[in-house]
């Protein structure tokens, strides 16, 4: 088990570094930044599989309290980080789709993205950050970030649907500005599921 728990914790910078390359894209497309996140998710599909292989074949010895605590925050860990990638190449898609079509997004909805990013970047680190240290004062402060992140991304909205009112943006730009907040949204919803499951197995 403590095996895995170190496979986790590289699960879980692969799926930062990803995210991390992928915000990149918000100033400017990369091919290499492109081809390393390509090459990221098949490393965090692959961490998935055999991870998951694995733990199921542990579960069926005989464990005490402890290690089947520590077994289902690994199992659920490992989920939702393989998620998060997705979400990184979900957006990559998108950035690659702008890059090939000429579509770029206003000054204002790139620093509205800056902005975001920042507190996307906080709540993934502060995630692998206790999952890695064990630390419940750190998870404790995922859920109230990811509460602030869902209330930026309404507000964002909000902002962006007044820009298509006054014509400010084209109705494509639009459609990815707003896959690119739900991309992230997920990404964070997904550090607090996390997040839950370390305090609610400790209390």
């Amino acid at each position: 088990i403590d095996k895995v728990k170190e496979q986790c914790d590289d699960m879980a910078n692969l799926a930062k570094e990803n995210i991390s390359l992928c915000l990149e894209f918000v100033k400017l497309y990369s091919s290499e930044n492109d081809a390393k996140i390509r090459e990221n998710e098949k490393k965090l599909d692959t961490f998935e599989d055999e991870l998951e292989t694995y733990l199921v074949k542990i579960s069926s010895m005989d464990l005490g309290i402890n290690d089947s605590v520590k077994l289902s925050k690994l199992t659920h860990a490992i989920g939702n980080f393989e998620r998060i990638g997705d979400y990184a190449t979900n957006f990559d898609e998108l950035a690659e789709k702008m890059s090939t079509t000429n579509v770029t997004f206003s000054e204002t909805a790139r620093k509205e993205l800056d902005i975001l990013s920042d507190a996307v970047h906080e709540i993934i680190h502060l995630t692998i950050d206790a999952l890695e240290k064990e630390d419940d004062e750190a998870a404790r402060l995922i859920e109230p970030l990811e509460e602030v992140i869902d209330d930026m991304i309404m507000i964002l909205k909000d902002r962006h649907t007044k820009r298509l009112k006054k014509g400010e943006c084209t109705v494509d730009t639009g459609l990815v500005f707003m896959e690119c907040l739900t991309y992230l949204e997920r990404a964070s919803d997904h550090c607090s599921s996390i997040a839950v499951m370390m305090l609610g197995r400790k209390d």
